[in-house]
């Protein structure tokens, strides 16, 4: 056996020895606790609670824009260990919840007055479930800090708020009565906000003290070293809010908060690099053709224009939803233009390697994308995002087979642009139409598509040529923002 194969199989043993870590210690989290999926108000919602069937109060979490049940775990557990019954909800138009937001998020009477009516009835309905006692008590995150302090003034019995990363208008010195702000150390504009709220109260109040009046209590507190994703998984954020409401229920505090980071992360480096040794099946690293450095020039800043005036002069909308038709239209147009300067230049699609994108997919869509569902955020397309998964294929595919061609023949200075100029003129584009900036998340998610779903494609592209790996990597970019991407009617 040679030493690279030797290499590669110890390296593989580390990986899924890692990987299998991970995993315990992520299904050990949920020890002592029964998790069931209900719909409620028609909407989906996973109910977490003690094993042993007790009785307690319910506490509905509310996930931020783009987000989903998943993301909220860390927090769900740790309520549910204190001894409380867990409602956590995907709102419309996120995670498995098939029924998009409304049109205008930033109306009072749109979106929000929708996620408001949404959250009353999971929480009237949670009420009604088995074991539930006691007041409420709502726990939101980003977008979910207006919609559940609106809420939770239309309805009676609400012990108490949590507003994570709050910005909101709705804040008043009489209401909510007991309010409790997380951000993030790495959150300062949010950080003030958290702070003029509590000031409301008391005009001395500084962060990390309870301040109250007449019966209105309020805290701000700083996670430290985390920002606006982060502070979901901080001991901070997790110990304040469990012990938040378990005073204003009048139950001792109890439970050890969720430990989901470490391992969350532990999990998905590992499957990442994964993808190395299995990539080392696919035969020995194929010599790559240069492109040249004026083709290259051309290939990486042509599309700018073309694809964002396709992306701001075409209808925005497709298949009922915003922005997904100007989304297929940017990347479609992107990769044309460049797969016809390449055709120019002289290239012609070899055949395509089938193990190498059976591999990558099987990979990327069986492994990858189940475990970051199961343990991290919504990033399995069900329903509606069916279809537009396809359109947005339509797309991604000749994207990322343009992408991988020009970075597999190119140096670093055409990979630095393949980059940061998709980026930067899909950023330019929302700025000019603002339906389609309801899709802004699309720019995180393509950041993370190319670091972790980039970095596999590029193992198997050395292997088996860029046709076989922009091929696989179209199909699953489609998957991630099919996934991930708020579905907001036109």
């Amino acid at each position: 056996m040679s030493p690279g194969r030797t290499k590669r199989i110890l390296f593989a043993c580390i990986a899924c020895l890692a990987a299998l870590v991970a995993v315990v210690m992520l299904e050990r989290q949920r020890t002592g606790l029964t998790v069931e999926t209900l719909q409620l108000a028609d909407s989906p919602v996973t109910v977490w609670r003690q094993a042993t069937g007790g009785t307690g109060p319910l506490v509905v979490v509310a996930h931020g824009y783009a987000g989903s049940r998943q993301m909220m775990q860390p927090i769900a557990i740790s309520l549910a260990r204190a001894g409380f019954v867990v409602a956590a909800f995907d709102f419309y138009g996120h995670g498995r919840n098939d029924r998009p937001m409304a049109a205008d998020i930033t109306s009072l009477d749109g979106a929000t007055a929708q996620l408001v009516d949404q959250t009353i009835a999971i929480t009237q309905a949670g009420r009604s479930l088995p074991g539930v006692t006691g007041p409420t008590a709502l726990v939101g995150h980003s977008m979910a800090t207006d919609i559940v302090i609106r809420a939770a003034e239309r309805m009676d019995d609400v012990a108490g708020v949590v507003a994570i990363s709050m910005y909101s208008d709705a804040v008043d010195p009489q209401s909510p009565e007991r309010l409790l702000v997380v951000s993030g150390a790495w959150e300062g504009r949010l950080r003030e906000v958290a702070l003029d709220r509590v000031r409301q109260v008391d005009p001395d109040a500084d962060e990390g003290e309870t301040v109250t009046s007449e019966g209105v209590a309020r805290r701000a507190v700083a996670a430290p070293r985390v920002g606006h994703v982060g502070v979901l998984y901080s001991p901070t954020t997790l110990r304040e809010t469990r012990d938040w409401i378990a005073t204003a229920m009048q139950r001792p505090v109890s439970g050890a908060p969720a430990s989901v980071s470490p391992w969350l992360a532990l999990l998905l480096a590992s499957i990442v690099a994964i993808a190395w040794p299995l990539a080392g099946l696919l035969g020995p690293v194929a010599p790559a053709r240069s492109l040249g450095g004026r083709t290259a020039f051309v290939a990486v800043t042509a599309p700018v224009v073309p694809a964002l005036a396709a992306a701001t002069i075409l209808p925005a909308g497709a298949l009922g939803l915003s922005a997904f038709g100007s989304l297929a239209a940017f990347f479609g147009v992107w990769g044309g233009v460049q797969l016809i300067v390449l055709w120019w230049s002289g290239w012609r699609p070899s055949a395509l390697h089938l193990p190498g994108i059976a591999l990558l997919l099987l990979w990327g869509l069986a492994l990858f994308a189940p475990a970051l569902d199961r343990y991290g955020a919504a990033f399995v397309p069900t329903g509606t995002r069916l279809p537009v998964m396809v359109l947005l294929g339509l797309g991604t595919i000749p994207f990322c087979l343009a992408d991988a061609l020009i970075a597999r023949a190119s140096g670093w200075l055409a990979w630095l642009g393949l980059r940061l100029l998709p980026i930067v003129t899909l950023f330019a584009a929302m700025l000019i139409t603002p339906r389609l900036g309801v899709a802004f998340t699309v720019l995180p998610v393509l950041v993370l598509f190319w670091l972790v779903y980039g970095l596999a494609g590029r193992w198997v592209r050395a292997r088996t040529g860029p046709e076989t790996s922009g091929l696989a990597l179209g199909l699953i970019l489609a998957w991630a923002l099919a996934a991930s991407t708020p579905l907001v009617a036109v």
